[in-house]
């Protein structure tokens, strides 16, 4: 149950959906015989007899109702959790044969064994995106089976994104729901599903991106570092509301992330409903802004409170961040209550700085934490500290000057010529990665370009800095399972607050010992052609990151001349008639086995 959160009423109440009914979803039911379309319905015999089927259904999405649940037992969520899922999963035969690491959880002893079988989620198996929807057959489907259809799709999009959380993949079938419900009935089925879902699929890839660094957080953090970031965007979200009740705010949303990404998924739920709840009860206290938030359903309210932009504004009462400079008796409040007093300087700081990332406000806090320990064992502390504002400064300044000069790069280059640009500028700081997730690192981490460079100036270091911290912090999940470099190593183990500027102070590898050439890397084959433009893409920058593992000493003109050689090449080709021939002709082998062209790879054997 969500602290100091009005609970009154919770027995018996109606939950707009039972997110337990998705669950097994995260755990790669594709590979223990879980047929995708009716993956709800079969597990239906495993439920508590309070959970059963609906016949109105929820608002807006899927079948299933929790009658009678009561949200803060811990009992009842245990006992949910343990026995029907994994009781269920350990009865498959077929389970040690797909995964055997999964299969040993069986053995362990509840509510262990659940706990074995999340930490098991896996959200690297390169499945095939969701794909281009068939507006004909999709809205077919839909008039003739809802349920079966929204079973379908809570399936395919909950095993795609294991760290989804359930609350949010509800929210998502709803908007789902509603999608097909307009556009079904349109004269132009596709004009109108084709751009409303490929934004339903671009907010769903950002929600689990964030949920998955939210996650992240908790699990290589203590729970004050949650708390803390909490209390950052609160403050800066809701600059009108006082440091007792971002405080306070800020415990729930931590213990609500908490339950959701240990996939606690009903608690999760109702302490998200409840928080909802109480935030729009004293709306006054937090915003005059909540109140279009508050007249929503149960499910589209957390998101909508969660997602909104806030007050933006600075209440001309609010303390002065001088006031943790100026106080002779800093050093008495601060060692009276170190957390408390940080806290306080988190949000005196955030409300004054909305501008400021979250990353960079907490970087400001931890200087000006050491500065205090420092300053505060002395006998005139406060000489010390004075000054310390202005030591804040360079911190601030930094990230400002890193994100312009790539803002400048992402105007003069585009996107795809930033992602090559971040591809050569990554390839060289740690080539040990390999190729595939260079390219795909790069490829993330130059979106930040279309989020953040379009911004007004003033915006742009605060979306990047934010963003780019959730990209490496997820970077750094994936690294750990299978470590290749040791500067990765180092930048991941440190805070995520610091690891944005350790991966920026990187420099050239110069202990890299180049790659062995790979004429079979470079060959290129008539089906080239057949590809998309971004996959011929993706193509090229694997040929330019294999390239500079080959030759890491090219110069970046060396590289623009190869690269537009290369595209040149594949221009060529796919024009002519013979394409394969054409290929073979212009990329072959002579008899010292060396790599010839007429165009293109000159650069390959640089001396």
């Amino acid at each position: 149950m969500v602290a100091n959160l009005h609970t009154a009423g919770r027995a018996g109440q109606h939950h707009p959906a039972c997110p337990a009914t998705i669950w097994a979803c995260y755990l790669r039911p594709e590979a223990v015989g879980v047929p995708g379309s009716r993956v709800v319905q079969q597990r239906s015999a495993t439920r508590p007899a309070s959970i059963r089927p609906s016949q109105e259904g929820f608002e807006g999405g899927s079948g299933w109702s929790c009658e009678g649940f009561e949200g803060g037992s811990s009992q009842s969520s245990e006992g949910l959790k343990d026995t029907p899922f994994t009781a269920k999963l350990c009865s498959i035969t077929s389970l040690p044969e797909h995964y055997d690491e999964m299969a040993d959880c069986c053995e362990a002893e509840a509510p262990l064994r659940y706990q074995c079988f999340v930490k098991h989620k896996d959200d690297e198996l390169n499945m095939p995106p969701m794909g281009t929807i068939d507006s004909d057959a999709t809205c077919t489907a839909f008039k003739e089976n809802e349920q079966a259809l929204l079973e379908t799709y809570i399936y395919e999009v909950a095993r795609r994104h294991p760290f989804f959380y359930g609350p949010e993949l509800l929210y998502s079938i709803q908007e789902y729901k509603g999608v097909l419900t307009e556009c079904c009935e349109a004269a132009d089925k596709a004009a109108c599903l084709g751009p409303k879902m490929d934004a339903l699929q671009e907010k769903i890839l950002s929600s689990a991106f964030i949920e998955k660094f939210k996650c992240s957080m908790l699990q290589n953090s203590e729970e004050s570092a949650s708390i803390e970031w909490f209390v950052v965007r609160l403050s800066q979200k809701f600059p009108f509301a006082d440091f007792g009740t971002v405080s306070n705010l800020a415990a729930n949303f931590t213990k609500v992330h908490k339950e959701c990404c240990q996939s606690d998924m009903l608690e999760c739920t109702d302490d998200r409903a409840d928080l909802a709840k109480y935030m729009c009860e004293n709306r006054a206290a937090i915003s005059t802004i909540l109140a279009d938030c508050c007249s929503k359903p149960v499910l589209e309210k957390f998101y909508c409170l969660a997602q909104m932009a806030g007050d933006n504004l600075v209440p001309a009462q609010a303390p002065q961040t001088t006031d943790f400079v100026d106080n002779e008796d800093v050093c008495t409040y601060y060692k009276e209550a170190k957390v408390d007093f940080l806290n306080k300087f988190l949000h005196t700081y955030s409300r004054r700085y909305p501008e400021f990332s979250v990353s960079l406000v907490l970087r400001l806090a931890k200087k000006y934490q050491a500065i205090l320990e420092e300053c505060c064992e002395i006998h005139d502390n406060h000489a010390c500290y004075t000054k310390v504002l202005y030591e804040l400064q360079p911190l601030v300044d930094e990230p400002h000057e890193y994100v312009k000069k790539d803002c400048e790069t992402f105007e003069n280059l585009g996107e795809y010529g930033f992602q090559d640009a971040l591809l050569v500028r990554y390839t060289k700081k740690v080539p040990q990665l390999s190729t595939p997730t260079l390219v795909h690192l790069s490829t993330k981490l130059a979106s930040m370009g279309s989020k953040c460079c379009i911004l007004p100036e003033s915006q742009r270091t605060a979306c990047a800095e934010d963003y780019l911290s959730v990209v490496l912090s997820v970077f750094c999940t994936a690294h750990e399972q299978t470590p290749v470099s040791n500067k990765v190593t180092l930048c991941c183990t440190e805070p995520f607050l610091d690891r944005l500027p350790c991966f920026s102070a990187l420099e050239t590898d110069e202990t890299y010992i180049p790659k062995q050439f790979n004429v079979a890397t470079f060959t290129l084959h008539a089906f080239v052609c057949a590809r998309a433009e971004p996959e011929q893409q993706v193509m090229k920058q694997i040929a330019l990151a294999e390239l500079l593992k080959h030759k890491p000493k090219a110069t970046e003109e060396q590289l623009k001349t190869v690269m537009e050689e290369f595209s040149a090449l594949i221009q060529k080709c796919c024009a002519a008639a013979d394409k394969e021939a054409c290929f073979a002709e212009e990329v072959g082998l002579n008899e010292k086995n060396k790599m010839i062209s007429k165009v293109s790879f000159r650069y390959c054997y640089l001396t």
